[in-house]
């Protein structure tokens, strides 16, 4: 008998809904790309396998325990002993049936062999044997799991002398969960009589339709009395064997249109089920990336308000040395009062006197108050620079913590979780390593250098290694060069007396002039210096974490795309589902 494909058989209706289907698995498969190495190289078969189904002919998977008879079954369906039987285990691969004008084999991959027979039936559908659900080498049964979803129908075969056992309850839920079509055939009924027969039929009955949630189909037969029929041309054993309604279903009722509308449904089970799979870990890894983005947004927070705070708090810090300074000048103004005028000529000529009272009651202790204040300024930018890190440090340890709860959905890989996991531990380990070796006082000194080369190169040239106080007085020193050269002018002037006055005007001019340039460059270098530290500081804390922030941000905007594309196509499929119910 000719080969028969699937296309022969689609009408124009169901090979528009077929193109429909394989547009959508298209889109699947897409949508699952955004999950990389996290799609399992089962589920990466399995929607492989349900795309080529399509274009397959009906497959049919026959599945049990292996004391169950299905060779025996598949034997009987045939009409030839096309598998071996026996009471051990005989089927150590899975059995792939179809038509061929002549039987032969042909080893595919391991545990996978082609079998070719001339039997009418295989040339409308393809058969499944696989290797019992109990069987002692558990591959065996995983062979069998991987290939149920690749069916179209599965007929599950339960024994009559041993029916519905746990094995097969808990195989036949494996099977419920991809959506696939199930006929349960009860073998070996021949070893019954009539009310032992309607017993079983009743008991397999019952517990299929609570596990499976509606009653299946169910047939009751002899596999061995309907192959000996075959053999002998015996109607009477065929009759007495059940198969008559077995194969009148296989045959008849499940025609050419029950036979697509079932090859159109089942590949839907398996793209809904892995649509649901991976729409159900995209919401999960959503959700623990909208914590990821909490914290880094706690975190983006943190760090603005640390220079919030750090701009408004060095205000009145940099107020304190304004006020030094203005103090500073008042003192001058109220020395040149008290110098320049005739009452002290005498003391007017002699330079090196005028210039010891000028930094005994100007100076004064200029230069201890300037260290103070500038040392409170650099103990408060280490300690909040460290209290920052110490923040995020805290925040960024307690994501680790977290990560117990982060657990992903079913057997969907783990990579995800492993790479954000790592990024959250590297940086961790990172802010806690700046926290344990933060050292204050070589934080400090460090800064202290860059603030005094700061000004330095502001306000003077070739100035050593001197503290602030040392080095305020030097840039005070050119107010009291000038003062002095005004003060030894008057004595150069003719009138001298009726000249102090203005010439004390002046010097106070200059001083003024002096100090507010002194103040200025101090100010500005000061606060340019604090403000790049603050800078540094922030720069610093953002590349440590930004390996974490740009995962979580990509991860974020790829899982969000792939989560509304599996929603929509888990929506469409759903669709698609019920128009090709209603055919």
């Amino acid at each position: 008998m000719a080969h028969v494909g699937a296309q022969s058989i689609l009408g124009e209706r169901e090979a528009e809904l077929r193109a429909a289907e394989q547009s959508l698995f298209d889109r699947l498969h897409h949508a699952l790309e955004q999950f990389g190495a996290d799609v399992t190289a089962a589920d990466a078969a399995r929607l492989r396998e349900a795309t080529e189904q399509l274009a397959e002919l009906f497959l049919i998977v026959v599945a049990g325990e292996f004391n169950a008879g299905k060779s025996s079954f598949i034997n009987a369906l045939l009409g030839d002993r096309v598998l071996p039987e026996g009471v051990t285990p005989t089927t150590d691969r899975i059995n792939i049936l179809r038509f061929g004008e002549q039987p032969d084999s042909q080893l595919l991959e391991d545990f996978l062999l082609l079998r070719t027979h001339p039997a009418p039936l295989l040339g409308d559908l393809n058969i499944v044997d696989t290797p019992g659900t109990n069987a002692i080498i558990r591959r065996h049964e995983e062979l069998t799991k991987r290939f149920v979803p690749r069916s179209d129908l599965v007929l599950f075969i339960t024994s009559a002398d041993r029916p519905f056992t746990e094995s097969e309850r808990t195989f036949l839920e494996h099977i419920r969960e991809w959506g696939k079509k199930i006929v349960l055939v009860i073998n070996k009924i021949d070893i019954l009589d009539e009310k032992g027969r309607g017993e079983v039929i009743e008991f397999v009955r019952s517990n299929a339709t609570t596990l499976l949630g509606s009653t299946p189909m169910i047939f009751a037969v002899s596999a061995r009395s309907a192959l000996r029929a075959h053999e002998n041309d015996d109607p009477k054993l065929w009759s007495e064997s059940g198969f008559n309604a077995m194969e009148e279903y296989l045959l008849r009722t499940l025609d050419q249109g029950e036979r697509v509308r079932l090859k159109l449904l089942n590949p839907l089970g398996v793209g809904q089920k892995l649509a649901t799979t991976y729409r159900t870990a995209s919401d999960e890894r959503l959700h623990t990336l909208s914590e990821d983005i909490k914290a880094i947004n706690n975190i983006e927070g943190q760090i603005q308000v640390y220079k919030a705070d750090m701009q408004r708090d060095f205000t009145p810090r940099i107020a304190q040395l304004e006020n030094l300074i203005h103090e500073f000048e008042q003192r001058g103004h109220t020395f040149f009062d008290e110098q320049i005028r005739l009452g002290r000529a005498r003391d007017l000529i002699k330079k090196d006197l005028l210039e010891q009272r000028f930094r005994d009651q100007v100076v004064s202790d200029l230069d201890a108050e300037t260290d103070r204040i500038t040392q409170q300024i650099i103990d408060w930018l280490i300690e909040r620079n460290l209290k920052l890190w110490q923040d995020v440090n805290a925040y960024i340890d307690r994501r680790q913590i977290s990560r117990h709860k982060d657990e992903m959905v079913g057997n969907v890989g783990q990579n995800f979780n492993y790479n954000r996991q790592a990024l959250i531990d590297s940086v961790g380990r990172s802010t806690s390593q700046i926290v344990q070796s933060y050292n204050r006082d070589a934080e400090a000194k460090q800064l202290a250098m860059d603030l005094q080369g700061t000004i330095a190169t502001t306000a003077l040239t070739g100035v050593g290694a001197v503290g602030f106080g040392a080095l305020f007085v030097i840039l005070a020193h050119g107010a009291l060069l000038d003062f002095t050269g005004i003060s030894l002018s008057v004595l150069a002037v003719a009138g001298g007396a009726y000249l102090i006055p203005a010439k004390r005007a002046q010097a106070k001019r200059e001083f003024h002039k002096k100090v507010s340039e002194l103040r200025d460059k101090i100010v500005r270098s000061l606060s340019k210096q604090v403000y790049a530290e603050i800078d540094q500081s922030i720069e610093r804390v953002t590349e440590t974490v930004a390996p974490y922030t740009r995962f979580v941000k990509f991860q974020n905007e790829q899982l969000q795309e792939a989560r509304n594309e599996l929603a929509s196509v888990e929506q469409a499929l759903g669709r698609l589902r019920g128009e090709i119910e209603a055919l």
